[in-house]
């Protein structure tokens, strides 16, 4: 009788939450084909531009992303 009440205690405890496991892995969206690549850039000597992330050759401090700027409105 003690199985029978623990079996029924441990399927409520554990299928709420396997209820709630998503079923399909999301995958991570892919760039797209026309998307610029990843800029990087000091924040102290911003004409120091690179594709990658690394130290500014001037000071040493690490690059940060660059934010796309939005495109101007006509």
């Amino acid at each position: 009788m003690k199985t029978r009440i623990l079996l029924i205690a441990f399927l409520f405890a554990v299928l709420p939450a396997i209820a709630q496991c998503p079923h399909e892995a999301k995958a991570a969206p892919s760039p797209a084909a026309g998307s610029v690549a990843q800029k990087y850039t000091c924040p102290m000597h911003p004409e120091v531009i690179s594709d990658k992330p690394g130290k500014c050759p001037k000071c040493g401090m690490k690059l940060v992303p660059v934010k796309a700027s939005p495109a101007p409105r006509k």
